[in-house]
């Protein structure tokens, strides 16, 4: 064992390490095992429990480092063997030239061990070098032994705990050095390089590839490069390699172009590039040849990637044709048709290549995108953001809905679950909220809004009338059953008068032709239910009892009284034993039968939401105030209250007062009076 140092300083080794790209070290060490004439590289990627990458295992079967060459590779920077020649003894281009590639391996670990097994002068031998991140600048070499190995390096990187190294687990990884060795894999189709349990197989992933020659200037001397241009089936990160006539990467910069849609990659082959390595860095204003040669490249791919788009457009929209995936049958008829035509096929190229794989799928995100460029020309790109986020799972389920329903049907039962849970808390806010339900007035504006809102009493009812006298309730409850007597005698409570009822519910139960009625009388937010309003609600009831015309007619009457507090006589009677919550009469007779209750807003909102729960959960929908109050804006405007709905400052206080004399409880008296 003996120890060799690096001649430099420890904080230029550290730079050189560029510990902060794991991937590029990882193409480093495959690029050395190729310049070795290595076949089979593999990359190994050990996890731990939680899913991090515990160590990393780079191994080729290329010629291996002599025990001779050993001290020579990690002794100092710089004067690398290739340097003096630019091919391997099997003829490939070289890549490597610098002598800085064993110093990358710190990148991947905090401790790192080649395994190297090489024919040299004394035969073929093992030799292991050992390093520790601690003292970069040591490498630890121990004497080689006599071996009947095959030939080949194995570097073994471990012990860096570092989430940085979690960015050779993500697909970038794979597509980054995808793009790398394409080039090279053509040029040498029997070598293999497998990362992470799968080969890297750029022509499976190849979409297109073009070649052409680029003509630059410097310093008044023509010169050509040649561009080789490939698209990826697949995302990949645009970078435009510089390499040399052989089509190895010197170095690798920004692209810099615009060419939305299309995931590709650049390789310009120049014969003096290696010489250049670096210029590039010094940007397009320098003198450089580089500089030149960069302009003219970016110029090209620009003016290339313009042709490109509408080829592809084209392309596209045929192989949908012939699939028949196109939303649109025959030619369009009108202007405003092909308009609409264009329109599609320009967003639809654009987004194709991050459509799902299903043809089913495919087809589904078509049509939605169809009605999208036809309705919602605005929302086109909102739109597209949300389905491209969908699962697979959750594509098929839509795919599967388009094949029952229409998608306007989707939009609008979506658009109603929306609306109820919106509704939902703007009634909770003009009910609880301490300062907005001073400004709810009970006939003119709550009583109004839950007109065209009955959906919160229950599905099954349909409203018959609002805000009629019990007479009239009546009289419109005999209509419904189709009795002689449309006109039935006034009917009086047991004091003479005539009630006021708010809303009337209404349905019919299929069995022994029952009717069911409900009759609702609300109380605003601001008024505290006593017993004069519990015996009022009982009135009505009562005159249903004791009028011999309705006697015979097989139906159930529910009268509710809404309220959002009550005194504790009120209170008490809506506890009874051996009764609903709520339920403070059950009285029935042969033919039909009266339950009078009394509930809380909180009671009605929250049956409400207990019907709508699955749809809340599953919508991801959870309004909050302001879209409520722009529920009620959109529906409700002209009765919701004016301070609630209409944006503008508020007052000092911060409260939610409105214009003078909305909030007086005077105000709501005498309402109440008339």
């Amino acid at each position: 064992m003996r120890r060799v140092h690096l001649e430099a300083a420890e904080d230029h080794v550290e730079r050189l390490a560029r510990e902060h790209d794991p991937v590029g070290a990882v193409k480093e060490l495959i690029w050395n095992a190729l310049d070795a004439d290595a076949k089979h590289v593999t990359i190994v990627i050990e996890r731990s429990a939680t899913g991090s990458v515990e160590k990393v295992t780079v191994s080729d079967d290329g010629g291996g480092i002599t025990p001779e060459g050993c001290s020579t590779a990690f002794e100092k920077i710089g004067g690398s063997w290739k340097k003096a020649t630019r091919t391997s003894l099997a003829g490939r281009p070289l890549h490597g030239r610098a002598g800085q590639g064993r110093l990358r391996t710190f990148a991947l670990g905090a401790f790192i061990r080649w395994t190297t097994v090489a024919d040299g002068i004394d035969g073929r031998r093992r030799t292991v070098i050992f390093a520790d991140r601690a003292s970069r600048n040591d490498f630890q070499i121990g004497d080689s032994i006599a071996t009947v190995e095959d030939l080949g390096t194995v570097v073994e990187a471990w012990g860096r705990q570092s989430s940085v190294l979690n960015k050779l687990t993500v697909d970038k990884a794979r597509s980054q050095i995808t793009t790398e060795f394409a080039p090279y894999l053509a040029m040498y189709p029997e070598v293999q390089i497998e990362f992470d349990g799968a080969a890297i197989d750029p022509k499976g992933v190849i979409q297109k590839e073009t070649q052409n020659v680029v003509t630059f200037e410097h310093s008044g001397i023509a010169d050509t490069a040649v561009l080789r241009i490939i698209e990826w089936d697949m995302r990949v990160e645009r970078e435009l390699h510089l390499c040399d006539a052989s089509g190895v990467t010197v170095d690798i910069t920004e692209m810099r172009i615009q060419a939305p849609g299309f995931d590709f990659t650049a390789y310009v082959q120049w014969s003096q590039m290696a010489e250049h390595r670096g210029d590039f860095l010094l940007g397009e204003a320098s003198d450089s040849p580089v500089s030149a040669l960069l302009a003219a490249t970016r110029q090209y791919l620009r003016d290339y990637f313009r042709l490109r788009t509408v080829e592809r457009r084209k392309e596209v929209v045929g192989r949908w044709k012939d699939a028949g995936l196109y939303p649109y049958e025959g030619d369009a008829d009108t202007e405003a048709e092909k308009v609409e035509r264009e329109t599609f096929d320009i967003v639809a190229a654009t987004i194709h290549r991050h459509m799902p794989r299903p043809i089913k799928q495919q087809k589904a995100t078509l049509a939605l995108l169809r009605e999208s460029v036809k309705y919602q020309p605005g929302h086109v790109n909102r739109i597209l953001d949300e389905v491209f986020r969908l699962s697979s799972d959750d594509k098929s389920e839509l795919d599967r809905l388009l094949n029952r329903t229409s998608l306007s049907s989707i939009i609008k039962a979506s658009s109603s679950v929306a609306d109820r849970l919106d509704f939902l808390a703007a009634l909770s806010h003009m009910v609880f909220d301490p300062e907005a339900k001073k400004l709810v007035k009970e006939r003119t504006e709550l009583h109004k809004i839950l007109e065209n809102e009955t959906w919160v009493f229950g599905e099954h009812y349909q409203l018959l009338v609002s805000d009629r006298s019990l007479n009239q309730v009546l009289d419109r409850h005999l209509a419904v059953m189709e009795r002689d007597s449309m006109n039935p005698a006034p009917v009086y409570r047991e004091d003479g008068s005539v009630g006021i009822v708010d809303l009337m519910l209404s349905r019919a139960r299929r069995e022994h032709d029952r009717m069911q009625h409900l009759v609702v009388e609300l109380k605003a937010p601001k008024v505290k239910v006593t017993d004069k309003e519990l015996a009022q609600i009982k009135s009505y009831a009562h005159a249903v009892i004791r009028d011999p015309q309705f006697a015979d007619v097989r139906v159930e009457w529910d009268f509710w009284l809404i309220t959002s507090e009550m005194n504790d006589l009120v209170r008490i009677e809506s506890r009874q034993k051996d009764k609903p919550r709520g339920c403070v009469w059950d009285i029935s007779e042969t033919g039909y039968s009266v339950r009078v209750w009394v509930k809380t807003w909180s009671d009605l909102i929250e049956e409400s939401k207990g019907r709508l729960q699955y749809f809340k959960e599953h919508f991801d929908h959870d309004p909050s105030v302001e879209q409520a109050m722009e529920y009620l804006r959109h529906a409700h405007v002209q009765y919701a209250p004016e301070a609630l709905v209409i944006p503008g400052p508020r007052p000092a206080d911060g409260s939610l007062e409105g214009p003078a004399g909305d909030a007086d409880p005077q105000g709501y008296e005498a309402e109440e009076s008339a």
